[in-house]
């Protein structure tokens, strides 16, 4: 599975407003954002987060585009979202566009007695949940599309057992967008926050987000040279052009070095004995008091 984008907003102030230029480190950028709607904000389990508030009259969304995901077939999406309280009226959570973000492909949304419905390219709920979702928690939908199935899942934060709602149908084929929050003017939202979201390219959940202490992972070129390489106590990789002699030898330091008595032929079967910090070839070894000694 790759992620095509995803946002953390590592390093970025409380506060700070969003566009479509404000990202973390390694974050993907929206290609738009609701000018004024969207803020960073520090609380939550995976923070920062960005908290969404309704614009009057207008929409409020996040949205990754072709520009950024070109075309999916097979893919999945998550987020981690709380809401204060469920709105008055249905409210759009999350939904792909397809033909260049203008047609819509599949949406999900929550009741005023927070259930969860999926709705199909016509807009048409094709799944209802029968069990309300908790307001006030941080709760993690996924959606995954293979072409034209879809399997919506939410789980409790970072659970990985058992979802609260599973909802499932047959949706639009082919999307090009993914809008986080919604197209519509109305109605008003309580209070909104989205965490991590992310788009990948595979049909398979993405699963909670990584514990790592940094929140990202990020590449060490070292771990890419040949030959293999050492982990070394400072906690960084580094190449060590002693696994690439002939014969390897174990020395007492921190490096690894090369034996020259390794490579001697005695024209025996070769064993070799410590003896006074070297390997010394033995051309006649015995066991005694539980070590090996020249006779």
């Amino acid at each position: 599975m790759g992620l095509v984008a995803r946002w953390y907003g590592h390093d970025l102030a409380d506060g700070t407003a969003l566009d479509a230029t404000t990202a973390g480190p390694g974050d993907t950028p929206f290609d738009t954002a609701t000018a004024g709607a969207a803020h960073v904000d520090v609380s939550g389990l995976h923070p920062p987060r960005i908290r969404l508030d309704q614009q009057p009259s207008s929409p409020a969304q996040l949205v990754w585009s072709a520009a950024t995901l070109g075309a999916l077939q097979s893919y999945a999406v998550r987020a981690y979202l709380q809401m204060s309280a469920w709105p008055s009226a249905g409210a759009p959570l999350a939904q792909a566009y397809g033909s260049g973000n203008t047609a819509l492909r599949w949406r999900i949304d929550i009741t005023v007695a927070g259930l969860l419905r999926l709705r199909d390219a016509s807009n048409n709920v094709i799944a209802t949940a029968t069990t309300a979702l908790p307001a006030g928690e941080e709760l993690r939908p996924e959606i995954v599309i293979d072409g034209t199935d879809a399997l919506v899942t939410v789980h409790a934060g970072d659970d990985e057992s058992e979802p609260l709602v599973s909802l499932s149908g047959s949706v639009g084929n082919g999307a090009d967008a993914i809008r986080f929050g919604s197209p519509n003017a109305a109605p008003t939202w309580p209070a909104l926050y989205f965490a991590a979201p992310a788009v990948a390219d595979t049909a398979a959940p993405i699963g909670a987000r990584s514990h790592a202490a940094s929140g990202t992972w990020t590449t060490d070129a070292a771990l890419t040279a040949a030959p293999r390489v050492r982990h070394h106590a400072t906690a960084m990789w580094e190449a060590d052009t002693g696994w690439d002699a002939t014969p390897h030898a174990h020395y007492a330091s921190a490096d690894w070095a090369i034996e020259a008595a390794l490579a001697i032929d005695t024209g025996i079967s070769p064993l070799y004995v410590q003896a006074g910090g070297e390997w010394r070839p033995a051309d006649v070894r015995e066991m005694t008091g539980g070590a090996w000694r020249l006779s």
